[in-house]
């Protein structure tokens, strides 16, 4: 099963804001972070700057970033999760595939509108749920029924589905892949099945051509792996054309998660896309391990400062070297990173 938060950062202002209710709002500091569902119908859209985002919606309530509610609202979302399996595999802080494969077929959907029901209920949001026989027809589901939809993909309709989805709608395969599929007039899941393993090699690489095959003979990964832990905190924002590195916005947001999470880190990481695909990475070690916005802040701006040479088209920060807050700090020998 997929359960997927709807709009999360929106829903949760929405939640939490009657007023917002119903109408179109979004979440972000300078770029748009989220829209609700009543923004996107007016074409806001995440990475937009807040001005383009009014223009295109003049009735959009823009709101800003509050880190700390979302890690709230995401650990409540989690707590449900683990009532309804025992495994669950974290997507990211507002979804989640859950192990339900000691429930019957013919009762998915009864489960699926109880997770529903039960985050409504005890989180105060909207969540879309998809059920299949691997991850991939899970999140298929999940995504053709959103928002707040139900939807159960059974190995029966599984079995005519499959060979027809296009490459197009592949979780995970990335627009260099695909762009690569098309040019050897590879367009379905079934013409992935008429292809070479060697000629598929040479398209896709050596790892995604296992992957594409095994999507194509439908033995694609069905293992619900629990969440290991954490070993970074990363956060990533389109750039857009005209407006500086929102490093404040940046820092915020990572802060706020390490905090959610009862977590410090030494080492802040920056990564830069280029136009042309062309990128930059940076990386400090900060002199013992923070959550504090005003130090990673001071960290990341020297290593932005260093990657504007250039028009940046999207820039990451990470946060590694997490150790539990108020943890004593070690002396080491400073050996690299």
């Amino acid at each position: 099963m997929h359960v997927d938060a709807d709009a999360f950062f929106a829903s949760v202002e929405q939640r939490d804001q009657p007023a917002l209710r119903g109408i179109p709002v979004a979440a972000g500091d300078v770029v748009i972070a989220c829209a609700s569902y009543e923004a996107r119908e007016w074409g806001v859209r995440a990475g937009m700057t807040i001005g383009q985002a009014v223009a295109a919606c003049p009735r959009l309530r823009v709101v800003p970033l509050r880190p700390a509610a979302y890690d709230a609202a995401s650990a409540a979302l989690f707590a449900v999760f683990r009532r309804f399996a025992a495994r669950i595999e974290p997507g990211s802080m507002e979804e989640a595939f859950l192990d339900t494969r000691t429930t019957p077929w013919a009762t998915i959907d009864q489960l699926a509108a109880a997770v529903q029901r039960a985050v409504r209920q005890e989180v105060g949001l909207p969540v879309t749920v998809g059920a299949g026989r691997t991850k991939l027809m899970a999140k298929l589901a999940s995504r053709s029924v959103k928002p707040h939809g139900l939807r159960v993909i059974h190995p029966a309709e599984e079995r005519y589905l499959r060979p027809a989805l296009l490459v197009d709608e592949l979780w995970g395969v990335g627009e260099v892949t695909r762009e690569r599929l098309r040019q050897h007039s590879i367009r379905t899941v079934a013409d992935i099945g008429v292809v070479h393993p060697e000629h598929l090699r040479d398209i896709a690489g050596t790892q995604m051509a296992r992957r594409l095959a095994a999507i194509a003979a439908g033995t694609d990964d069905a293992t619900v792996r629990p969440e290991r832990p954490r070993r970074s905190f990363s956060v990533q924002r389109a750039v857009p054309r005209g407006t500086p590195v929102d490093v404040d916005g940046l820092v915020a947001e990572l802060a706020g998660r390490l905090r959610g999470a009862g977590l410090t880190g030494s080492v802040v990481s920056l990564s830069v896309l280029y136009a042309g695909n062309l990128e930059h990475h940076g990386r400090t070690r900060l002199g013992e391990p923070t959550d504090d916005p005003a130090v990673l802040a001071a960290a990341v701006g020297p290593l932005v400062d260093a990657a504007t040479a250039r028009r940046i088209e999207r820039v990451g920060v990470t946060v590694t070297g997490l150790q539990p807050a108020g943890a004593a700090v070690q002396l080491t020998l400073d050996t690299g990173y």
